[in-house]
Parts: structure tokens; C-alpha cells; sequence
């Protein structure tokens, strides 16, 4: 399990990513060479579309449906780096920070810790995504951030107002259509 990019590769607390190239991988594999490996290269290649990729924009990475997986954040980038119109193309990435929805956190602190005891281990800032502005939740070196707990208390009062309310909409469908 744990956390992965989105090329697949499995991302280790405090070691950069390094994806290989799969394409060249692939090459042998369909032709059935075994010497498929003296086409490996290390990525990225221009020429292929291996390598870590980042947008360069929010709206991009929104707009590429790419939120729906939950966790994003900001990224560095270094070694080879291609930049292009909408983002980037590097050989090397570590996490700058991660940003979670809020809506994916339970309300109470030692679930909220439970749930985020694997980043902690990346020693970078955790926040909670917000329609206007990131809320900043955990730092390494501060714990937890007393604004980010409050929206998140903030969002688990909400919450439980609204279920009893929508428990009786629900009801009253249920009866309508009998």
C-alpha cells in the first residue's frame, strides 16, 4: 500500500522518486527479446513519455480529473526537467507538501492523527484543501496547526446538523414513493 504518483512509482518518506522507463520495458516484453533491457533508458527521454509529471497550475490538474484521487500537493523537481505549455516532466521529485480534502478526515483528533500517521513520516506540511485558500493542518516541527483542527471541528459540526435533517429527507422520499 502507501502513498504513489501517479506513474505508478511508490513514493518512500525521505528518498526522492526515480521512475524507470516502462515503455522500453514493454518493448521486449511484446517482441520477446530479452535484450529489451539495452533499450532502458533512465527517464525522461524526449522522445518518450517516461518520467515524474507535474502541472503547473491548479486548474490544470482540476481540470484533468486528477483530484478525485484524493491527496495532491506541490512537488520539487530536479535533474533532467522538461517544462511544456501546461506542466513538467522531471527524472527526480520529492513531496514540498501535501494537500488533502477535508472532507476525507474523520472528526475526532486520534482518527484524524491515525488517518495521517503515514505522511507524517515525509516531515513535510500537511493542509487541508478549501474552495478559497489551503488551511495548513501539520508542520514537522509545530504538530498540529490550531486553524486547520478548528476548520476541520468547524466541518464535523456541519456535518452532524445536517444528518439528522438529511435523514429525515431521506425518509420522507422513501415515503412518497411508496
Amino acid at each position: 500500500m502507501g502513498l504513489k504518483s501517479f506513474c505508478g512509482e511508490q513514493w518512500h518518506p525521505n528518498q526522492s522518486l526515480e521512475p524507470r522507463c516502462r515503455a522500453s520495458a514493454v518493448v521486449g516484453t511484446i517482441v520477446g527479446r530479452p535484450e529489451a533491457g539495452d533499450h532502458a533508458h533512465d527517464a525522461p527521454q524526449e522522445n518518450c513519455t517516461c518520467g515524474i509529471y507535474a502541472a503547473k497550475m491548479l486548474d490544470h490538474f482540476r481540470s484533468a480529473g486528477y483530484e478525485r484521487y484524493g491527496i495532491h500537493g506541490e512537488v520539487y523537481l530536479w535533474g533532467s526537467v522538461g517544462e511544456y505549455e501546461l506542466g513538467y516532466r522531471a527524472q527526480f521529485a520529492y513531496p514540498k507538501n501535501f494537500v488533502l480534502p477535508a472532507n476525507t478526515l474523520l472528526v475526532t483528533l486520534a482518527a484524524i492523527e491515525a488517518s495521517l500517521r503515514g505522511l507524517f513520516a515525509y516531515s513535510i506540511p500537511i493542509f487541508l484543501a478549501d474552495a478559497n485558500e489551503n488551511t495548513r493542518l501539520w508542520t514537522k516541527y509545530s504538530g498540529f496547526d490550531p486553524k486547520g483542527l478548528d476548520y476541520l471541528t468547524e466541518i464535523g459540526k456541519n456535518y452532524y446538523l445536517r444528518r439528522p435533517r438529511d435523514k429525515i429527507l431521506k425518509m420522507d422520499l422513501t415515503r412518497s414513493r411508496n
